[in-house]
């Protein structure tokens, strides 16, 4: 049975290449696909914001005519040299549980990436690590998480039988709550205050771009020392500026000032997955319908911390410390107050070897949920060799 792997090279084999995923995964319960739209702004070299600052390659795999996976190799050229390395990315691997699959695929992105002429592979990515990054390898089975990709378990598997090393994990942090935790979280002890000279604010949607650009800078600062770094592009913040802003609140974006300088932030989105996923990835005008609806009155119940940093000017203080607590403090509280019976909070991705921001996290009794794993290798030979 012979495996043939052809570029996308028209629109219908890109089409095709989107969709694969909810093909191959539908008979799987846990796998809820998105809807085509996103994935389109995430892949579509038309619209999507890496291509921008990146160039990518895309092929399909067929057996015996059937399409059984699908992989890409890209270059970022935002990525800093520190970040892994002199290496190039490959991602969107969606593949049958078919090991020959999956091994000529592989083989077929590094090659891609030889010839660019970088030394390393990582992955997967689809397509940055400001995207979606990481192979799930534990957390199947919960309910899906805007802008947290999902891969069957057998994935993991063929990993193991390639000559790639586990390179890091990104942990996602979880906070479930119900009644009775509500009531348990509001007589906690809490911080009184914040350092002195210190204030908190939420977004000011008066001045939206303003704030997102604030939010990008104090990202890319309190994280640029730090492996793997990418820096966030003003076009990867567009779709919080337009596909997600009818869905947020103020309470969801916190900026901390010093005199007017801005010195921490984070961000939360709501899970709109919960909207979403009863209506497929391509919705009927009946399904359009309900998502119009849930826009003006569904109550989210869950919602994920995507950004957050430190200024480095404060970041290894106790005053910055105490400054990344009371942001979590704010975030839960305001979560908790609106929504008595229960929900979900996540918090990441997170590196492995974040220490401090894996303590304030298990201080506010957060635990890891979901783990997305990297894998790397040198490239100065073939996998079959």
């Amino acid at each position: 049975m012979v495996i043939e792997i052809s570029k996308v090279s028209s629109k219908q084999d890109l089409r095709t290449f989107m969709a694969l995923p909810t093909k191959l995964y539908r008979d799987f319960e846990n796998y809820v696909p998105p809807l085509a739209l996103e994935t389109k702004k995430l892949l579509d070299p038309d619209v999507a914001p890496f291509f921008k600052h990146g160039e990518a390659q895309f092929w399909l795999a067929r057996k015996n005519g059937r399409v059984v996976g699908r992989i890409s190799a890209q270059i970022d050229f935002t990525q800093p040299a520190n970040a892994f390395g002199d290496a190039g990315l490959f991602g969107c691997l969606d593949v049958v549980d078919d090991m020959d699959v999956t091994r000529k695929l592989v083989e077929t992105a590094e090659e891609w990436l030889r010839n660019k002429g970088v030394e390393r592979a990582v992955g997967p990515l689809t397509l940055s690590m400001n995207e979606l990054g990481g192979l799930l390898v534990g957390g199947h089975d919960l309910e899906p998480m805007i802008m947290v990709p999902w891969h069957p378990p057998y994935l993991q598997a063929h990993f193991n039988q390639l000559p790639y090393a586990q390179c890091r994990d990104l942990h996602y942090w979880r906070l479930e709550w119900s009644s009775t935790m509500s009531s348990q979280y509001a007589d906690r002890k809490k911080l009184s205050r914040l350092p002195k000279g210190y204030s908190l604010r939420n977004l000011d949607f008066r001045n939206f771009d303003r704030d997102l650009e604030i939010v990008r800078g104090l990202y890319n600062s309190a994280w640029e020392k730090n492996w793997g770094f990418v820096p966030l592009q003003p076009e990867d913040l567009e779709g919080l500026g337009t596909d997600l802003k009818p869905f947020l609140k103020k309470e969801m974006g916190i900026i901390v000032e010093r005199d007017g300088k801005p010195e921490a932030m984070a961000v939360m989105i709501p899970n709109l997955s919960e909207i979403t996923a009863d209506v497929g990835p391509n919705p009927s005008l009946l399904g359009w319908a309900k998502l119009a609806y849930r826009q003006f009155f569904h109550e989210f119940q869950s919602g994920r911390i995507i950004l957050f940093g430190i200024s480095p000017d404060i970041r290894h203080s106790v005053g910055g410390a105490v400054i990344a607590i009371s942001i979590i403090e704010h975030l839960v509280a305001w979560l908790l107050d609106l929504r008595r019976k229960s929900g979900v909070i996540e918090a990441g991705w997170v590196l492995d070897n974040n220490e401090p921001l894996r303590n304030i996290l298990v201080q506010q009794g957060f635990q890891i949920s979901r783990t997305l794993r990297l894998y790397d290798r040198l490239l100065s030979s073939r996998i079959d060799q």
